[in-house]
């Protein structure tokens, strides 16, 4: 083997472990945050259809203000951001 191919073949083999590491680390960053959010959202799971049916129409009633209140707000002139 030639010394050009042999030293793209280390080239590759280097570059080809770094993404193999790199990635291992997003995988790890990765499965932390799924059972970090897990922990988070087991509330839920603990949920009956009667916790469902009282959260649906609360927030029905919260969005109906939200959008009266909206709908008295002044006008804004256009050029306002």
């Amino acid at each position: 083997m030639s010394m050009g191919m042999w030293s793209r073949l280390l080239d590759w083999v280097e570059e080809t472990w770094c993404r193999h590491v790199s990635q291992r680390e997003l995988f790890r960053q990765l499965d932390r945050m799924r059972d970090d959010l897990k922990a988070r959202t087991a509330w839920v799971d603990e949920l009956t259809e009667e916790d469902y049916a009282e959260m649906l129409r609360n927030l029905t009633v919260c969005l109906e203000a939200v959008q009266e209140a909206g709908s008295d707000a002044p006008e804004r002139p256009e050029s306002t951001s």
